[in-house]
């Protein structure tokens, strides 16, 4: 098989050549770069033991994204446990659907029924910190439009 170059004859033998090393070259370097910015994170994975135990008894196949957004929530002062952890997880997954597929940023989907913004207590406030988590954890692209949620 021939390779073409940009005028449409073939690549001599050594061009080739030295365009796959060239490219093995780039793409080892680029395998050191990103184990060196995973590295950099400084953390690994959450495991079941870093989770309460009533959501690691209730989900006990969570992934580390979902581990993540259970950490998250925690961080942001919103209690996840075993009752409540397919709930909120979903809350945040649908999160980040309506932020990648409909076109609209967090602060417009974080509203009650009048359509008025969700407010900073009880149920409206956990809502709201469900949805940080979720876009910290599940599509950290959106993660500029936390600060639309105005947590406390």
């Amino acid at each position: 098989m021939h390779t073409l170059n940009g005028a449409g004859a073939p690549r001599p033998y050594a061009v080739r050549r030295v365009a796959r090393r060239r490219l093995a070259s780039t793409s080892a370097v680029a395998a050191l770069l990103a184990a060196f910015a995973l590295g950099a994170c400084g953390g690994s994975d959450p495991t079941l033991a870093d989770l309460p135990s009533d959501v690691a008894s209730a989900r006990p196949t969570i992934s580390a994204e979902e581990a993540q957004f259970v950490l998250a929530a925690q961080k942001l002062g919103a209690t996840v446990t075993g009752a409540s952890v397919a709930d909120d997880i979903e809350t945040g997954t649908t999160t980040c659907w309506a932020l990648r597929n409909g076109g609209v940023q967090l602060r417009e989907i974080a509203v009650d029924d009048a359509a008025k913004p969700l407010g900073n207590t009880g149920d409206a406030l956990r809502t709201k910190q469900l949805m940080a988590a979720g876009v910290q954890s599940f599509c950290p692209d959106y993660d500029d439009q936390v600060s639309q949620l105005r947590l406390p």
